[in-house]
């Protein structure tokens, strides 16, 4: 589980309490019902209005693959790869409907069936490349989503606060302490506005963009893997490429020490 989103959450959430509360305030007076209901309501609304169902449908989806994903191990895929690679050169590319059999990542065993087949190398790139990108689109729907929660959370604050102020301003004949309990529910609303942008929508939007760039440059790499298998290239050759293609030491590392360990 991924749980750096959860703990920054619940970082920004008890730190904003608690520095409120060191400040000489009451929790309970951060709590407004209506105040959440403006903000929440007004969001939800504007979604809703702003995406058809099947992207809405997606957001759940998408929500639970950034929360449930696994760390991608590229060193163990280029070593798979390369041990495909071999069996290929070894035993031809019609091997490799026997290897797909054992596959348990349907993208790989997707591409290697199509190699056994002996498809063109255009052709295959072009299959897996949408599929990417239909991968992609899923998951960055959810992003816009969060944008658009982030971009109107703070305009539903905004007008929150405006109904309360007119509310205070049609009652200024009631008692002071009943205007003053009157005006922090109104200046709640704003809060919640700006601390649900900045806090939830935005940095899940982000997150969700970073996962779907590496869950890209995954499967691009699988794709590159499968056209070396499909063109015959020399297995350490292929190896070496792939491993060019990832680049950055905190993932060259791991590699490495497999390699030493199998050697």
């Amino acid at each position: 589980m991924n749980f750096n989103i959860i703990i920054g959450f619940l970082v920004a959430v008890l730190s904003i309490i608690f520095g409120f509360y060191f400040d000489g305030g009451n929790f309970a007076s951060l709590y407004s019902p209506t105040a959440l209901l403006i903000v929440l309501g007004g969001a939800i609304g504007y979604i809703i209005v702003g995406f058809p169902l099947n992207v809405l449908a997606q957001f759940p989806r998408s929500i639970k693959f950034i929360l449930f994903r696994k760390k991608k191990d590229y060193a163990g895929l280029i070593e798979k790869l390369y041990n495909l690679a071999n069996i290929a050169r070894r035993e031809g590319i019609l091997s490799m409907e026997a290897e797909a059999e054992k596959e348990e990542d349907p993208f790989i065993q997707k591409g290697l069936l199509y190699v056994a087949d002996g498809v063109e190398p255009e052709f295959l790139k072009e299959v897996l490349e949408n599929e990417i990108s239909a991968r992609m689109r899923d998951i960055t729907s959810a992003a816009k989503i969060c944008d658009a929660g982030g971009a109107v959370c703070p305009a539903m604050g905004l007008i929150g606060t405006v109904i309360g102020m007119v509310n205070i301003l049609l009652n200024l004949s009631a008692d002071m302490s009943v205007l003053g309990i009157s005006v922090g529910t109104a200046f709640l609303t704003t809060f919640y506005g700006v601390f649900l942008a900045n806090v939830f929508f935005l940095p899940l939007g982000s997150h969700i963009r970073l996962c779907a760039e590496q869950e890209s440059s995954y499967m691009q790499l699988i794709v590159t893997g499968l056209l070396s298998i499909l063109e015959g290239e020399y297995p350490a050759r292929m190896r070496d490429n792939l491993i060019a293609e990832i680049g950055g030491p905190e993932k060259l590392k791991p590699l490495k020490e497999k390699e030493q360990k199998s050697a």
